[in-house]
């Protein structure tokens, strides 16, 4: 196990609960078509008449008020779907990174189980108004303003079911992509105060650097870009022109947080943790000819995490035969 092993886990997570949150839309966006497929079939005569039709006793009115109703649930389910994900998220890279420095360090940190209770306390976002209940809200009536427009305008425009069917998509999947950057954003927030948290404990038993990563890929803004491979001031902080944050979605500014997938690693006592049966990881001379390694590919153009990635494929730790603790065996010390 390695931290970039722990990393994509909770990858896997954000990932998963987007493609439910896609799901939601895609349900919701097919009820709605049916809905008004089924009002034009039964009271339209003619793309002329469509709007006098439809809008007769209300029919469109009570329609318009049962989509708004049926997307208020939608939003609930999303921002429990996002609630889980983020105390499932803080708890795993909390207790996977605990026993991963623990038992690398072969020292006992005093690493615990976090209660529920301080976990929603730690992910309670601080910021007034963007707290996910609030951030939802405003989404919901945001998509719900929209549709009554391009529902009520395709009408009177008389474009026909099929033209109005192409609106109503564009405003959903619109809605849709904003519902899975907070998904992205809240995940990442959830795993960086995680982090935090680890470093913290981390930090009075070892000497603990934090190393900013940036994603793997060339869709990268510029300044998290920069930020690659750098490594935090002794309190602590990235720097970013004049800006300071404890890591990544912590420097409480839209486009500096939005959608990142930026991650922090540690170097525990100056080394790169990680845990195999049968390998000495904290050998110095593995350690050293690692971290060279790493400057060479990042003096070549590669990202920290990719120069990590190949380094760690090529730089192999020496055999060692010493007893071997899993997460497993090291979890049960907490029951009791």
């Amino acid at each position: 196990m390695n931290q970039q092993e722990i990393k994509a886990e909770i990858e896997k997570l954000i990932q998963k609960v987007e493609t439910d949150i896609e799901l939601v839309f895609s349900l919701r966006l097919q009820n709605i078509l049916d809905e008004l497929n089924k009002m034009y079939i039964k009271f339209v005569k003619s793309d002329e008449t469509s709007y006098t039709d439809l809008n007769k006793y209300n029919r469109l009115s009570k329609e318009l008020d049962n989509i708004a109703k049926e997307l208020t649930e939608d939003y609930k389910s999303i921002v429990n779907m996002i609630t889980d994900m983020n105390e499932t998220i803080f708890v795993e890279n909390y207790l996977k990174s605990a026993y991963l420095f623990e038992v690398f360090a072969s020292t006992e940190m005093g690493f615990a189980p976090p209660a529920k209770s301080l976990v929603q306390i730690s992910l309670r976002n601080a910021i007034k108004y963007l707290t996910l209940p609030l951030v939802f809200e405003r989404h919901r009536n945001e998509i719900v303003h929209r549709l009554n427009i391009e529902i009520s305008q395709s009408l009177m425009a008389g474009e026909g079911y099929w033209k109005m069917a192409k609106r109503i998509e564009n405003a959903v999947n619109f809605s849709k992509k904003k519902a899975r950057a907070v998904a992205r954003t809240e995940g990442g927030r959830a795993l960086s105060l995680s982090d935090e948290q680890v470093y913290e404990q981390a930090s009075k038993h070892a000497v603990v650097t934090k190393v900013w990563l940036s994603a793997l890929d060339n869709d990268v803004r510029n300044a998290h870009r920069k930020l690659d491979g750098d490594k935090a001031d002794k309190d602590g902080y990235f720097h970013y022109e004049g800006m300071k944050a404890k890591g990544p979605h912590q420097w409480h500014v839209a486009k500096m947080d939005i959608n990142c997938r930026c991650v922090v690693i540690y170097l525990v006592n100056g080394m790169l943790p990680e845990l195999r049966r049968g390998r000495d990881y904290r050998d110095a001379n593995y350690q050293q000819k690692l971290a060279d390694r790493i400057d060479k590919y990042m003096e070549q153009g590669l990202t920290y995490a990719k120069a990590l990635k190949k380094a760690q494929k090529e730089v192999k730790p020496p055999n060692i035969v010493v007893p071997f603790q899993t997460y497993e065996e090291w979890e049960k010390k907490f029951v009791t």
